[in-house]
């Protein structure tokens, strides 16, 4: 893996240092109960949706209006048999339902979408592709075009030769389009980020060792696909789970493209990471590029993408374990740009609680306190999977429910401020605590103040004024208080 300083590559979010500083220490419970399988999306509003499958053949659908803070149910729906994979998708326009594409056992794997009203909670069910061929695994999108057309790839991984159907619905999930045959696909991916153009990785059927790659740039349209290609380094061994994105830039046909899988060799029980990368939109790849440690597992990735306005930033989640008799497993996470394909931040532990066999779930929310993803990740029991939970790295993190009480979190006056920036606060209990001051990107901006305090209140002073002696320019900005169980975030506007 290709590894670099956020301090010598400026186009790059310089977050890692920053969660290694103390972000990411908290976690919220969005739902209890035992999990096979879970999704979750953020509407444009900035309100963030989960969707759950529990042991009951139910999917719990839940919501936050407060950045993941806390979460309240919204309704849920109910399958015929076990949901054995679920997918999360949030329309706009038109098309602002929320899409729960649900494959379940029965029929030996079918596949259904639930279309449900955000307000009302009311949905409807409609069948995607059942009857008596057998589906193992699907992938969907759906573009953010004026179109807001649905995309669906989904496959038989029992066979080889035409294992896959590709289909679109150009009504809102109402309708399905008779389908186009793929051939030899399993372990399908679909992905939409700009323009008009669908990109589409698997895994090859006949060998198991390559991944494939096409797109279209018609909006999936039948009869404009590129030629098949491969874009996995080739070897001895079996390629898993590969996800694709393109960063959201324009014009979409020279937005950089990466494809991460999971790579395990014949001649070892190691299972890593691999990703190619195109800086053309797909046309041309670099492939088989290394990623992670040689000494530990890692697979599951999962890629996305910043779409807070036009840029080229995407954040990777994986799960990792060392080969240690006892070693949990623990989600991770590491971001890059299109300036520098295969320059990933230092890789951050991003979870708490030992990963189960569900893959993690990341995900950007508009207007959130930073520009950084939260993640959603379920808990390894005895049972198997276990409850979901949702971190991120603006939510605080007290050390117990009455801690909020004691202590009168960080305020700032004037806020908005034009020249000198007041601080205070309560401290309720002694320790020693810092006071510092982030960007919308998660950077440093300054470090207000660092030291032992006892118990009262506490005023702070701050120039705006940078080490260099540089006036800090206007903008959007985090105030963070950290001491003894105590991380607290606020927001500050300079102008």
């Amino acid at each position: 893996m290709s590894v670099r300083s956020a301090g010598t590559i400026l186009s790059l979010l310089a977050a890692g240092s920053v969660a290694l500083a103390g972000f990411w220490e908290s976690e919220v419970l969005v739902d209890t109960g035992k999990v096979s399988a879970f999704d979750a999306v953020a509407d444009t509003a900035g309100v963030i949706w989960a969707a759950v499958a529990n042991a009951d053949h139910t999917v719990g659908l839940y919501r936050s209006s407060d950045f993941g803070s806390s979460w309240q149910t919204r309704g849920a729906v109910r399958a015929d048999s076990a949901v054995r994979k679920l997918q999360l998708l949030f329309g706009q326009g038109d098309s602002s339902f929320l899409y729960i594409f649900l494959l379940v056992a029965g029929g030996a794997g079918d596949l259904w979408l639930a279309r449900i009203g955000p307000d009302s909670g009311l949905f409807s069910l409609a069948p995607v592709a059942v009857g008596p061929d057998t589906v193992d695994d699907f992938s969907a999108a759906l573009d953010r075009d004026d179109h807001y057309y649905l995309y669906c790839l989904y496959a038989n991984e029992h066979r080889t030769g035409r294992t896959g159907t590709f289909t679109r619905s150009l009504d809102y999930g109402a309708s399905w389009e008779a389908g186009t045959d793929w051939w030899n696909a399993w372990d399908p991916c679909v992905s939409y980020t700009n323009g008009s153009t669908v990109h589409c990785a698997w895994r090859y059927a006949l060998n198991g060792g390559e991944i494939h790659y096409s797109y279209n740039r018609h909006y999936a349209m039948p009869g404009y696909w590129s030629t098949y290609r491969v874009v996995s380094d080739t070897f001895a061994g079996q390629c898993l789970e590969p996800t694709v994105v393109q960063a959201d830039s324009s014009p979409e046909f020279q937005a950089a493209v990466w494809i991460f899988y999971t790579a395990g060799r014949r001649d070892t029980a190691v299972l890593d990471l691999e990703y190619s990368a195109s800086a053309d939109g797909g046309s041309t790849w670099t492939p088989g590029l290394p990623f992670g440690n040689s000494f530990r597992d890692e697979q599951q990735p999962c890629l996305a993408v910043d779409r807070s306005a036009p840029n080229d930033y995407v954040s990777l989640c994986y799960s990792s374990s060392s080969r240690r008799n006892g070693d949990s497993v623990a989600a991770w996470w590491t971001c890059a740009n299109s300036l520098n394909l295969d320059g990933w931040l230092e890789p951050v532990k991003v979870s708490r609680r030992p990963l189960s066999r569900l893959p993690p779930k990341l995900v950007y929310v508009p207007h959130a306190p930073m520009r950084l993803p939260g993640l959603f990740y379920s808990q390894q029991s005895d049972a198997g999977p276990l409850g979901v939970w949702f971190s991120a790295p603006w939510l605080s993190s007290p050390e117990d429910p009455a801690t909020e009480a004691r202590l009168r979190l960080p305020a700032a006056w004037p806020n908005p401020a034009v020249g000198t920036v007041q601080f205070s606060a309560t401290i309720s209990r002694p320790g020693s605590y810092s006071l510092a001051v982030y960007d919308a990107a998660g950077r440093l901006v300054a470090n207000v103040f660092q030291a032992w305090l006892e118990p009262g209140p506490q005023f702070w002073n701050w120039d705006r004024k940078l080490q260099s002696g540089d006036r800090v320019p206007a903008g959007t900005f985090f105030l963070q208080l950290r001491g003894p169980g105590t991380c607290f975030t606020r927001r500050l506007v300079l102008l």
